[in-house]
């Protein structure tokens, strides 16, 4: 279980707060600091953030 104020970098926890709305289908200000994930949850946006930088990062594009 990690709650996003646990997580120190503020790059990664803004980003992974925006992949949270936008997975959850909400705005990031209804995703508060004290809001917990699980350990899959957490892995999973972990992906799709990792998804995302590759799409970002292909030079075909």
């Amino acid at each position: 279980m990690i709650r996003i104020r646990e997580i120190s970098d503020p790059e990664l926890r803004r980003r992974i707060v925006e992949a949270l709305a936008e997975v959850r289908g909400c705005t990031t200000a209804g995703i508060p600091d004290w809001f917990e994930l699980d350990d899959a949850d957490f892995v999973d946006l972990l992906n799709l953030l990792r998804e995302e930088q590759r799409e970002l990062d292909d030079p075909r594009m």
